[in-house]
């Protein structure tokens, strides 16, 4: 009798009950395993995008301060400059064009700086007495006809009335007529008031929209800028319809920050730190204020400031996020496919060993009643099956004992004829000079290894001791350099091509922290190893250590590439590596710095040239106070 389709399936498909709490368990395992893994690279995304957008915000701060920075310094000299030659025509000849006199001034003055458009004499209801323009280069007075009086800009409001005293107004648009200048002048102004006969207002229109194209272009794929002013308003953006629409279009909605981005805004104006950071409309936002006159950033009175805000790329962030949720869910269900077949074949194969042992146990019974007269005959039968079971085993464990008795004598047989080999020499009576000697040399040879290997031992012994004891301890510092030097014997090897010298008097003792100072020169020659010379390139490395009054000073130098000069200045930041594709996490000099400076109260200086190689000088005082 066969069986039926539903009844062949149920006995070979394992228990439906087990198998489905077993699927469930691996789901929810990879599950957890895919949302941590999502977590992981979100914060690793998030990290360099943090990293990109501080790094922009850090440039384009530069940028501003060194555009912006000397306006007051600049607006100053101008105003002496003025001075002093109206007094030299003054002492020349009482009638003269003091006009003219000013207007030369101020051409001499506008043609030192591409960024300089307008230069302005005004008296002090702020109509223009004498004022020069700048214009792709061409500088030229403009004639008394077309001057203009500004007694309403907010610049001529909220100059101060501080005869020295520079006011630097916010950032706007140039406007001349009542319209605003096109192509748009984004526009900073140095303004100083004028006592004397002469009283007004001295102006300096610096004209800032070269650098706002140069800005754009630290824009890159990953994180973009935009500038802001303090109500919000849009001074630079990737959509060049926002820029400036807060002054063309105050009406309309969404030109101002706090409209089409309220959530962000809040975020930029809440206090906390100079740099902030925001999640939100699919991105990371990082803002900074950036203000116009730092040395009045203190004062009392309102300092102009903008905002510089980066941001990540929504698209490229979005297509990111994408490509990540897609990655992780494929690898996800392959993997857990893969492990369900898995399982599900384990749980078939023990199954069908239960009901294979059903099977053997129902046929056992049968065959037992079936077989009564035999039970005697299978009774026998198993004893003797035991007995040759354990007849194999002492046969097994009689071949091993030989085996092994094999492999002890040969080595035996060796010592003990070696021994007596040297027993009978030296026990001769007619024992030779010759004889002693080959036995002195045999001895000596084998004291010799003998010491070298409690040396080896005793060199590692003492670099594990030292760092795993966290004291202060008294020690010698050549034992810290040789130990540590003959531990890196296998390295050198590696390269031999590289030379490793060291000069360190025996008697330099110091009470500080013996593995630190092991790990410091160790950090510098792993250092010197990896960056200082190419793949069996040869070179020279340099370790000078002497006592200099009550500090060590200690020299590692080499005659390898040297380090770049832009770079040089952040080698001892954390994380900061050319080796990031072989691994290296750019910790290493970093940890040098602060066991140097904050643990051993010492001082580090580098010096580094490219193609002449590169030098670390250390002070540390050899006393520490326990």
């Amino acid at each position: 009798m066969t069986d039926s389709p539903s009844s062949f399936w149920q006995k070979r498909l394992p228990d439906k009950r087990q198998l489905i709490l077993a699927l469930a368990l691996l789901l929810l395992v990879v599950v957890s395993i895919s949302v941590a893994s999502y977590r992981f690279f979100w914060q690793q995304k998030e990290s360099q995008l943090a990293w990109s957008e501080t790094e922009l915000l850090t440039r384009s701060s530069s940028a501003f301060s060194r555009q912006v920075g000397y306006i007051k310094k600049n607006t100053l000299l101008l105003r002496n400059s003025v001075k002093d030659r109206l007094k030299l025509y003054a002492e020349l000849s009482d009638d003269y064009d003091w006009k003219s006199a000013i207007a030369d001034e101020f051409r001499l003055f506008a043609a030192t700086s591409e960024l300089i458009s307008q230069v302005r004499w005004m008296s002090a209801d702020g109509m223009e007495l004498v004022r020069v323009n700048s214009q792709g280069g061409v500088v030229y007075r403009v004639p008394e006809a077309q001057l203009q009086n500004k007694q309403n800009r907010p610049y001529i409001k909220q100059a101060s009335i501080r005869p020295d005293d520079v006011y630097v107004s916010p950032l706007d648009l140039n406007v001349d007529n009542g319209e605003v200048v096109w192509p748009f002048q984004p526009t900073v102004r140095g303004v100083l008031r004028i006592s004397g006969r002469d009283s007004g207002f001295l102006v300096v229109n610096y004209n800032l929209a070269d650098m706002f194209d140069q800005l754009k272009q630290l824009n890159n794929d990953l994180v973009h800028l935009e500038v802001l002013d303090k109500q919000g308003g849009w001074i630079m953006s990737d959509d060049q319809s926002l820029e400036w629409g807060h002054v063309l279009r105050p009406t309309e909605e969404g030109v101002r920050m706090s409209s089409r981005f309220p959530d962000v805004w809040q975020s930029i104006l809440s206090d906390g730190m100079d740099l902030k950071r925001h999640w939100g409309q699919g991105r990371l936002w990082s803002f900074m204020r950036f203000y116009l006159d730092e040395e009045d950033s203190l004062q009392p009175r309102e300092v102009p400031f903008i905002y510089l805000v980066a941001h990540s790329e929504p698209t490229a962030f979005a297509r990111w996020h994408l490509t990540l949720i897609l990655s992780i869910a494929l690898s996800a269900g392959i993997v857990y496919l893969l492990l369900a077949w898995w399982c599900w074949r384990h749980l078939q194969a023990q199954f069908t060993s239960k009901r294979l042992l059903k099977h053997l146990k129902r046929e056992k019974r049968q065959t037992d009643q079936a077989n009564q007269k035999l039970h005697e005959m299978n009774k026998r039968l198993v004893e003797l099956q035991d007995e040759l079971v354990e007849t194999s085993k002492l046969s097994s464990l009689g071949m091993m004992v030989s085996g092994l008795a094999h492999d002890i004598y040969t080595p035996l047989g060796g010592v003990k004829l070696a021994l007596s080999s040297g027993r009978q020499l030296i026990d001769k009576p007619e024992l030779t000079p010759e004889n002693i000697e080959r036995v002195s040399v045999s001895l000596s040879i084998a004291e010799k290894n003998l010491n070298r290997a409690l040396a080896v031992v005793s060199g590692f012994k003492r670099i594990a001791s030292d760092r795993a004891i966290q004291d202060i301890q008294s020690f010698f510092f050549k034992d810290v350099l040789d130990d540590l030097l003959f531990t890196y014997q296998p390295r050198f090897k590696k390269r031999p091509k590289v030379i490793v010298m060291s000069e360190c008097p025996e008697r330099i003792e110091m009470q500080g922290y013996p593995g630190v100072m092991s790990q410091i020169v160790q950090n510098l020659l792993d250092n010197a190893l990896e960056y200082a010379f190419h793949e069996n390139e040869a070179g020279q490395i340099r370790i000078t250590a002497n006592q200099v009054g009550s500090d060590l000073e200690l020299v590692v130098q080499d005659d390898g590439f040297g380090i770049a000069s832009e770079i040089i200045g952040t080698v001892f930041d954390p994380f900061k590596t050319t080796g990031r594709d072989r691994q290296h996490n750019g910790l290493g000099l970093y940890l040098v710095h602060q066991w140097v400076y904050k643990l051993m109260k010492g001082r580090l200086n580098l010096e580094s040239e490219l193609g002449v190689g590169t030098r670390f000088q250390i002070s540390i005082p050899l006393y520490i106070e326990k």
